[in-house]
């Protein structure tokens, strides 16, 4: 993995930019580039030399995000861990961050009261959300068909 080593900064570096802690991203980013699908803890430590606490901190935020998945092997007492791409094109999650970012627009539209450009915006910006939540299913399902995304799991 050390001819990743810049790579895994630099697409770190555009996770945090996504609201992902530094640690967090760069776990992310190795587990995206690693040959081996499953990766272990002690790896993940001694890769990115940091504490077992700033790894483990990243690994439940990532998994409690959907981002990535731990398995055990055989009986084995380790876990394996790798990325999981089901939380990207997760309809439902999808639709439902939608909506609550609309219903939020709309209602401090409707707190503040006030008929000015702001409140245009807010109009225009809780339109689009509303759209995305209608648009995003039927998106996904082409791309499910296109792929056959859904029949190589």
């Amino acid at each position: 993995m050390e001819q990743h080593r810049e790579k895994i900064e630099h697409y770190g570096v555009i996770m945090e930019g996504m609201g992902l802690s530094p640690v967090a991203a760069r776990v992310f980013v190795y587990l995206l580039l690693s040959p081996n699908q499953l990766v272990t803890f002690d790896d993940l430590v001694n890769y990115f030399n940091v504490s077992k606490s700033a790894i483990s901190n990243a690994i439940k935020w990532l998994t409690t995000s959907q981002m990535i998945e731990a398995k055990t092997i055989g009986g084995q007492r380790k876990r394996y861990f790798s990325a999981d791409f089901k939380v990207f094109y997760n309809e439902q999650q999808m639709s439902q961050k939608f909506s609550l970012m609309h219903t939020l627009l709309d209602d401090v539209r409707a707190t503040r009261g006030l008929d000015d450009e702001f409140g245009k915006e807010l109009d225009n910006i809780s339109t689009l959300y509303k759209m995305l939540m209608v648009e995003i299913p039927i998106i996904i399902e082409r791309w499910k068909r296109m792929t056959d995304f859904d029949k190589e799991k």
